[in-house]
């Protein structure tokens, strides 16, 4: 029975992949293999999923929910940055450096989200190095938009 369980979960996050523009150039057998490295968690609303300065070692695609980017101002007070909902990435730089968390993530609404831990990504890594190479590439590709979002904000402002 548990190993019925156990499918019924990979095939729900399997689809849940398919369904994240992240993932929208990975095959079949990329996605099923794919759903076998990461774990779907419930989180209710004011959760803190981490806090600014804490060393990482996940990131997380949002399946249902909402969460808020906050930054600690001058001021001591938490200033909201971003909002993130379904389909986003949140924490990719914990994937590929050390360097503690650039901010605090909270949830804003329940929220179902799927994660990958470095370990993890580091083993896909090994065990299929193309799926890696593919996930590498859809992570700079995130991470370039948001990086030409923030540069045009900056010129709005000067």
């Amino acid at each position: 029975m548990k190993k019925d369980n156990t499918e019924s979960v990979f095939r729900r996050i399997k689809h849940i992949l398919g369904e994240i523009p992240f993932f929208e150039d990975f095959t079949s057998d990329e996605l099923d293999f794919f759903s076998r490295n990461v774990r779907l968690r419930y989180f209710p609303a004011q959760t803190v999923l981490f806090r600014e300065g804490d060393i990482g070692d996940y990131l997380f695609f949002v399946v249902e929910g909402m969460v808020d980017v906050r930054l600690e101002s001058t001021e001591s007070e938490q200033r909201i940055i971003a909002s993130f909902d379904r389909g986003c990435c949140v924490g990719e730089m914990s994937i590929v450096d050390d360097y503690p968390r650039s901010a605090t993530i909270v949830v804003t609404k329940p929220s179902e989200l799927l994660f990958l831990t470095r370990k993890r990504f580091e083993s896909i890594c090994q065990e299929n190095p193309s799926v890696g190479i593919k996930f590498l590439h859809g992570l700079a590709r995130n991470l370039s938009i948001r990086l030409r979002k923030k540069t045009g904000r900056f010129a709005d402002l000067a």
